[in-house]
């Protein structure tokens, strides 16, 4: 394959799109694809003294309906992803990291469709929630044990994708477990 053309076109501030036109040996007419250009993601597997995980739902227009997914957001221009991170579990559960936040591999989430990245991390957090937070809009926190999360996960309530690769690559990398914690 190989590549004959390239054009983007900025569709808002957050998405743009780019069609590739390609050579695909054996073929007279070139082959489009098209991608998307998104701000990489960040997302966080963090717990807290009591064993428990932040979650947070909130309505996803894209899916048209309310989702259940790890704190984490868009990385801001400039910004690390460390700092993305820990932006976020301030801004959607009001707690702190408490020691090093650990890095996950960065994953590409849709190698076909999608240009950006996922950063994911591990961290233990707070126990107590910043007195000074004030709540997200439209972004509801609470907190689950572990064998709640994998009943959540097995049953599709939590069924974030990405985000269920960053629970598998902290059970993988020994950051978590599901053993009983009841």
């Amino acid at each position: 394959m190989m590549l004959a053309s390239k054009e983007t076109k900025k569709l808002s501030k957050w998405v743009t799109v780019t069609e590739r036109k390609v050579r695909v040996k054996g073929r007279e007419e070139l082959e489009i694809f098209h991608s998307l250009s998104l701000a990489d993601y960040v997302g966080v597997v963090a717990v807290d003294g009591s064993g428990r995980i932040p979650l947070v739902r909130q309505y996803r227009p894209a899916l048209e309906c309310w989702t259940i997914e790890l704190p984490g957001g868009m990385l801001e221009h400039g910004e690390s992803p460390e700092v993305c991170a820990q932006r976020e579990l301030a801004e959607e559960v009001g707690r702190a990291p408490v020691g090093l936040l650990q890095s996950f591999p960065c994953l590409s989430p849709d190698t076909g469709r999608l240009e950006n990245r996922l950063w994911g991390f591990f961290t233990e957090i707070s126990v107590c929630t910043d007195p000074k937070w004030t709540p997200e809009a439209g972004v509801e926190p609470f907190f689950v044990a572990r064998h709640e999360l994998q009943k959540m996960i097995v049953s599709g309530e939590f069924n974030h994708a990405l985000h269920v690769a960053l629970i598998g690559l902290s059970l993988v990398m020994g950051f978590l477990d599901f053993k009983d914690d009841q």
